[in-house]
């Protein structure tokens, strides 16, 4: 591909990446879902298919700074189990990122998000709180099930970065505690991420020129996850909670906005 990325984005574009970056460091050590929002506001200043490949190795950083503080309470019979399929829609996700725009299937993911963090907001503001026995039975859902949410954050991942709100709603309907929580995302995340690298740079979307844009928004994302653990040790499991459904639905609602 016959692409560039200007690194002169001016102040104003600039502070807009420096601002993105900074909520992904925030959001990794802190409410995953949210990480979303500033790749596509990260979008808005730097062309649409190079700021996956420019916003990759700042989203890795971001998820090394969350498994320095969270990575021995992460679970991993749940990386395990979802893993496999992630990487099916991972090859899913590259050839509809080599082949199209892919908005199409971001507007598919954007109301299932959507219509499920509704769902899930309404029933947690009704107190529809399930009995012991089917919370156990919800826990240990079908592997059918898990391996088709693999399959949508891989395809997500791959052509949007937009897949921290689908896990997340996984990881949400298993109530897990919210620091195993945030491990367990940092697990699953740092593993994709860095697998995708030789797909992003066959594709031409990781460049001399992006690498060097992501060492200078480096320092952002660090002081963003710093902060982001400042802000787990303040937070209780309600608030966590709904911060990450409403973060979800925002997540949702931003796959409609074309990029």
């Amino acid at each position: 591909m016959n692409l560039t990325l200007p690194l002169d984005l001016g102040v104003a574009g600039f502070l807009i990446a420096a601002f993105a970056v900074f909520v992904i460091g925030l959001a990794k050590s802190s409410v995953p879902a949210a990480a979303t929002m500033p790749v596509g506001l990260f979008a808005l200043v730097i062309p649409a298919k190079l700021s996956v490949g420019a916003i990759l190795p700042l989203l890795i950083l971001g998820d090394i700074i969350a498994l320095l503080a969270f990575r021995k309470v992460g679970r991993w019979d749940i990386v395990v189990k979802i893993l496999p399929s992630v990487f099916v829609g991972m090859f899913i996700g590259y050839f509809l990122l080599a082949w199209s725009t892919s908005r199409e299937v971001a507007y598919v993911i954007g109301a299932i998000l959507v219509f499920t963090a509704i769902y899930e907001i309404r029933k947690r503001l009704r107190n529809e709180r399930m009995d012991i026995e089917q919370n156990s039975s919800q826990k240990q859902r079908s592997r059918l099930t898990a391996q088709l949410m693999g399959v949508l954050v891989g395809i997500m991942t791959m052509t949007a970065n937009s897949a921290g709100p689908i896990f997340s709603l996984y990881l949400l309907n298993l109530q897990l505690p919210m620091q195993t929580f945030v491990g367990t995302n940092s697990w699953l995340f740092f593993i994709i991420n860095v697998s995708k690298i030789p797909f992003n740079a066959n594709l031409g979307i990781i460049t001399t020129q992006t690498l060097i844009l992501a060492v200078l928004l480096a320092p952002f994302v660090v002081m963003g996850g710093l902060f982001g653990q400042k802000i787990m040790r303040r937070i209780n499991q309600r608030a966590f909670e709904y911060s990450a459904l409403v973060s979800t639905l925002i997540a949702g609602l931003l796959l409609f906005i074309p990029r």
